[in-house]
C-alpha cells in the first residue's frame, strides 16, 4: 500500500482525480485499483511549542532568557489538526511507502517530512515534486518520483529557517517586553526575523519623505528648426553633485543667448535596436504588477495566483524563478489556442523567447498558463480572473517578434559655447507591446523618450526659434505600495549603504522569500505596527517605536541586510553549500548577544522606580496598576506580587488567581515545592477540588491519592501563563 501525503486537500483531490477509481473516506481518497491511499495536510499540522514549555514553572523569567531548547517539541496546532495527525498515523500502520507530496518548496517539504518524524515513520519515502495541478503534469510527476532523501538539504533548509524564526523572534519579543515592563511601559511587543526589518523599510520611507526639503531647480529647453527640442547640458560646475542647476539667473542667461542664434550639429549617432518581451512572472512581478495595474494587495495576489493554480488554470505561485523549461515548449502551440489566441497576428508558437532556459530553472519555473480554458473552470473570484489576464499576456508576448526600434542622439553647439542635446526612440516594428507595453508602471518614474528626431548631418546648422526656461521641484519619494514594497524586499541590496554587502546581496537573496513576504505586510498591520492608507502603506507610531528602540540597542535587528544574509544562508543549506548545524550555531550566538542588548539596554523609555523583591531577592520589584485601579508591585524576575505599602511591596499576594490587590490570607505551609522548594499555598479549583500552587515559580500540582498533605502529579495545563 502507497500512502501519498499532500499538503492541502485540493491537492490531494487532484492527484487522486489522475490515478483514479477515487472514493472519499474521513481524512483521505482510497485508490484501490492502484492501491494508493491520498491523504492530506492542512498546511502545517504541527506548531513549535512556546518558550514557557522549556522552563521551570511554565513562566519565562528575564533569568531564562535567551530560551534555547534542547530538545525542539512539536504539537498538533489547535482545530481540526489533531484529528488529521492521527488518521495519518492510522494510515501509516499498513503502508510500505509513503509519498511527500507538499509543495514545491522547502516549506512544502518540511511540514510533510515534520509529521512523518512526529509520528516516528521509518519507512520507505518518496517525493512527488509538483509545479502545477494540470492532469498531464501530475502523471508525469507520478511516473517519476524521487527519492526523498534527496531532499534532506531542503528539508534542513526550511527547519533552520523555522527555528531561527522561533529562536529571533520568541527571544527578542519577551525580552523587549520585559525591558519595558520595568520602565513601565504595558503590553506585548513583536520582533520578527523577517517582520522587523521590513517594518525599518516602512520607517525609513516615512523618515525620507518627512525629511524631504523641495528644492527648485531650472532646466533650458531650446526649440530648433524641423520642431526639434533639445536641453541644455548644464556645465559641470554650475551643477549640484545629483546634476541640478538651482541658480536660475544662469538658466536665464542661456536662454538669452541661445535665443535666434544658429547652432552647429557637432554629433549625430542612429543606432538600432529590439526589446523583447518581458520574462515570465515570478511571485514578486506578479504581485508588483498586480498592484500597479489592477490594485491588488500582495496577499491577495497570491490568494488569486493560488486559486488558479488549485483550478489547474495556472502553475505554481510561489515561484522567485521567472525561467522556463525548453522541453515545456512543445506544448506552446496547445496552450496557445487554449487561450483564444491563435489568431492573434504575430504570434508564432515556434518562437524561442530567451526565457525557455532549463540551465537556469531551479526548483521552479516562471508563473504560466497551463493549457487549461478558463470556461472549464468554475469558483474563480474576480481577481483570480484578472490576475489570469496578466498571466495570459505574459504568456503570449513571449511567441510575438520583439519590438523594433531606433535611437537617435544629436549634439548641438552654439556660438558662445553652450551645448544642447536631442534623442528620440522611433519605434519601427510594434512587436510584442501590440498587447502593452510591459510591466513597469508609473510608480517606477521612467521618463519616455520622445518619438521625433529627424536625420541630421554633422556641421549641419538649425536655427534656435525660441529658448525657454524650465522651473522644476524635486519631488519626495512615494510612500510604498504592496508592489513597491515588494519590490524593495527583493532588491534589498538597493537599500544597503555597505559597498561589498549591496555586491553579494544582488546576487543572491532580499529580504524575506517569495511566499512569505506577502504574510509579513499582514502581520505588520495585523500587530499594528503599519497600516493601509488606500494603495499606500505607512508605518503606524508603534511602529516607529519598536524600530527607534531597537536601533538603540540591538540594531541588527532592524537591519535589513542582515536578514537578508541569513536568506543566502538558508539558500545554501537548501543546495548543500552549507549545513544546517553551522547555521544554528550562529543563529543561537547572535540571540544570545541580541537578548541580553534587548534585557539591559537603555530603549528611551522612562525606567519605573524599582523596588527590591520580599520573595526572591532581587531588585526589579516594579509598581503596578491593577484593572480595578488599585496599586500593587510585582517582581520582573520571580513574578511574586505584592500590595502596596507606602509606595513599596507589602504584603505578598497569595496566588495569582487571587484578585490582585488582595492581601494573602494566609502565610504559604503547603508541601515544598518540587521546583524551587520554596512552600506551596492550597487552593481549589472553581469546583471545589484541592491543589497546590507554589507562589514563587507558579508550579501547581493536584494532592498525592494516598497523602494529601504531599504533592502529587502536576498540573501542566494549568502551569502558568503565556508570557
Amino acid at each position: 500500500m502507497r500512502l501519498i501525503i499532500a499538503e492541502k486537500p485540493s491537492v490531494a483531490q487532484a492527484i487522486a482525480g489522475v490515478i483514479g477509481g477515487a472514493r472519499r473516506n474521513d481524512g483521505y481518497i482510497e485508490c484501490p485499483q492502484a492501491k494508493t491511499r491520498v491523504t492530506w495536510c492542512f498546511g502545517h499540522l504541527l506548531e513549535q511549542a512556546r518558550p514557557e514549555d522549556y522552563v521551570a514553572g511554565g513562566k519565562v523569567l528575564a533569568s531564562h532568557l535567551p530560551v534555547v531548547p534542547i530538545a525542539w517539541k512539536l504539537s498538533p496546532r489547535d482545530g481540526g489538526a489533531g484529528k488529521q495527525v492521527k488518521v495519518i498515523r492510522d494510515l501509516l500502520k499498513d503502508t510500505s511507502e509513503v509519498v511527500n507530496a507538499g509543495d514545491a518548496d522547502r516549506e512544502g517539504q518540511l511540514l510533510v517530512d515534520e509529521v512523518l518524524l512526529f509520528l516516528n515513520w521509518k519507512g520507505k519515502t518518496s517525493r512527488l515534486w509538483l509545479s502545477s495541478l494540470d492532469d498531464e503534469s501530475v502523471r508525469r510527476a507520478l511516473v517519476s518520483l524521487k527519492n526523498n532523501d534527496a531532499m534532506r538539504p531542503l528539508y534542513e533548509s526550511a527547519l533552520a529557517r523555522q527555528r531561527a524564526d522561533w529562536l529571533m523572534g520568541m527571544n527578542a519579543s519577551i525580552a523587549l517586553s520585559r525591558n519595558l515592563q520595568a520602565c513601565g511601559v504595558q503590553g506585548a511587543w513583536s520582533v520578527g526575523r523577517v517582520q522587523t526589518p521590513t517594518l525599518a523599510l516602512l520607517v525609513d520611507r516615512q523618515r525620507d519623505i518627512q525629511n524631504f526639503k523641495p528644492r527648485d531647480h531650472y532646466q533650458v529647453q531650446a526649440a530648433l528648426d524641423g520642431d526639434i527640442r533639445a536641453l541644455w547640458q548644464i556645465p559641470e560646475d554650475l551643477q549640484t553633485e545629483d546634476g541640478l542647476l538651482l541658480d536660475k539667473s544662469a538658466a536665464e542667461a542661456c536662454a538669452q543667448a541661445v535665443q535666434g542664434r544658429r547652432a552647429t550639429v557637432s554629433a549625430f549617432t542612429r543606432k538600432a535596436g529590439e526589446r523583447q518581451a518581458p520574462m515570465p512572472y515570478a511571485l514578486s512581478t506578479l504581485q508588483k504588477t498586480a498592484s500597479s495595474r489592477l490594485g491588488l494587495s500582495a496577499k491577495d495576489t497570491l490568494a488569486a495566483a493560488q486559486n488558479l493554480y488549485e483550478a489547474k488554470l495556472a502553475s505554481y505561485p510561489r515561484s522567485d524563478c521567472p525561467w522556463l523549461p525548453a522541453e515545456m515548449h512543445v506544448a506552446a502551440a496547445q496552450i496557445i489556442r487554449a487561450l483564444g489566441a491563435a489568431d492573434i497576428a504575430g504570434i508564432d508558437p515556434e518562437r524561442r523567447h530567451p526565457a525557455w532556459n532549463t540551465a537556469k530553472v531551479e526548483a521552479h519555473h516562471g508563473i504560466i498558463p497551463t493549457g487549461r480554458s478558463l470556461a472549464e473552470a468554475s469558483g474563480l473570484s474576480g481577481n483570480a480572473k484578472a490576475v489570469y489576464g496578466l498571466l495570459r499576456e505574459s504568456y503570449l508576448r513571449l511567441f510575438m517578434p520583439p519590438e523594433t526600434f531606433e535611437t537617435r542622439e544629436a549634439l548641438f553647439t552654439f556660438p558662445g559655447g553652450e551645448r544642447f542635446k536631442a534623442s528620440a526612440r522611433i519605434v519601427q516594428e510594434p512587436g510584442w507591446t501590440q498587447l502593452g507595453q510591459g510591466d513597469s508602471s508609473a510608480e517606477d518614474g521612467e521618463p519616455e523618450q520622445p518619438a521625433r528626431l529627424p536625420i541630421l548631418t554633422e556641421g549641419q546648422q538649425l536655427t534656435c526659434e525660441s529658448a525657454q526656461v524650465q522651473a522644476k521641484r524635486t519631488s519626495p519619494p512615494k510612500p510604498y505600495t504592496d508592489g513597491t514594497l515588494i519590490a524593495a524586499m527583493t532588491g534589498v541590496h538597493k537599500l544597503v549603504t555597505d559597498s561589498k554587502l549591496k555586491a553579494r546581496l544582488k546576487e543572491t537573496s532580499g529580504l524575506g522569500t517569495e511566499a512569505t513576504r506577502a504574510s509579513m505586510i499582514e502581520v505588520l498591520i495585523a500587530r499594528e505596527y503599519a497600516e493601509r492608507k488606500k494603495k499606500e502603506i505607512h508605518p503606524t507610531e508603534h511602529g516607529v517605536q519598536l524600530i527607534d528602540m531597537l536601533r538603540k540597542v540591538a540594531p541588527d535587528l532592524a537591519d535589513p541586510g542582515t536578514t537578508a544574509l541569513q536568506e543566502d544562508a538558508l539558500a545554501a543549506i537548501a543546495s548543500a553549500r552549507s549545513t544546517f548545524d553551522e547555521f544554528m550555531t550562529a543563529q543561537i550566538d547572535a540571540v544570545r548577544e541580541s537578548t541580553q542588548k534587548l534585557l539591559g539596554g537603555q530603549l528611551g523609555a522612562t525606567p519605573a522606580i524599582l523596588h527590591a523583591c520580599p520573595a526572591c531577592g532581587g531588585g526589579r520589584c516594579a509598581q503596578r496598576t491593577s484593572k480595578a485601579g488599585a496599586t500593587y508591585h510585582r517582581c520582573l524576575d520571580c513574578d511574586a506580587a505584592f500590595g502596596d505599602d507606602g509606595g513599596k511591596p507589602g504584603k505578598r499576594f497569595e496566588d495569582k488567581h487571587q484578585s490582585e490587590g488582595a492581601a494573602a490570607k494566609a502565610p504559604a505551609s503547603g508541601p515544598k515545592c518540587l521546583s524551587c522548594k520554596k512552600p506551596t499555598f492550597k487552593n481549589e479549583t472553581k469546583t471545589g477540588k484541592p491543589y497546590y500552587r507554589c507562589g514563587g515559580c507558579k508550579g501547581a500540582w493536584w494532592p498525592d491519592r494516598k497523602d494529601e498533605g504531599k504533592l502529587g502529579t502536576k498540573w501542566e495545563e494549568r502551569a502558568g501563563a503565556r508570557a
